[in-house]
């Protein structure tokens, strides 16, 4: 059931008010004290640790080859076989998002003294982890795709100058 604007924002309202009665945050406060600079552990290194990890996991190729490594059998595959199931990633860019993943613990890498020699990559008990906030990122796009598709076309047809620019 879709609900208008109206009752989505009434429905929020009544939400932020119950968890304000049980002493809990808001989404909203809870996103605004967020990498606002009033701990330290948020600057630590000059860094938001928010923002640097959003920023990795942001890019399309992270979230592609962890969605690709749970489907794998033991979330464990080769570098070929993660190549052949993204085909539109370049080797080098596969490689390099593949030692982020591993460097942020998020993958492990096992080489194999064979020969040829072998080489898997496999979710890391903390990649695992990041699957059910990824699944409700996933169902979240897919519940409302037409609904962003729709305010796409509308804002076209508003603003068909900015649009045919950005598309040159």
């Amino acid at each position: 059931m879709k609900l208008d604007t109206y009752s989505q924002a009434t429905a929020e309202i009544n939400e932020n008010e119950a968890l304000k009665d049980a002493g809990e945050q808001t989404p909203k406060e809870f996103f605004a004290k967020k990498c606002d600079g009033s701990k330290k552990e948020d600057t630590k290194h000059g860094v938001c640790p928010l923002r640097e990890l959003l920023s990795r996991l942001g890019d399309k190729w992270s979230v592609l080859l962890i969605l690709t490594l749970a489907r794998m059998p033991k979330e464990r595959a080769r570098f070929s076989e993660l190549k052949r199931s993204l085909p539109d990633i370049s080797q080098r860019m596969l490689t390099a998002t593949l030692r982020n993943l591993e460097r942020d613990g998020l993958i492990s890498r096992e080489m194999f003294a064979e020969v040829p020699p072998r080489v898997e990559y496999q979710l890391t008990e903390l990649g695992v982890s990041i699957l059910n906030p990824m699944r409700d990122i996933v169902n979240w796009i897919e519940g409302n795709w037409t609904t962003i598709i729709t305010s796409r076309e509308v804002f076209d047809q508003k603003h068909p100058k900015e649009v045919e620019s950005e598309l040159q």
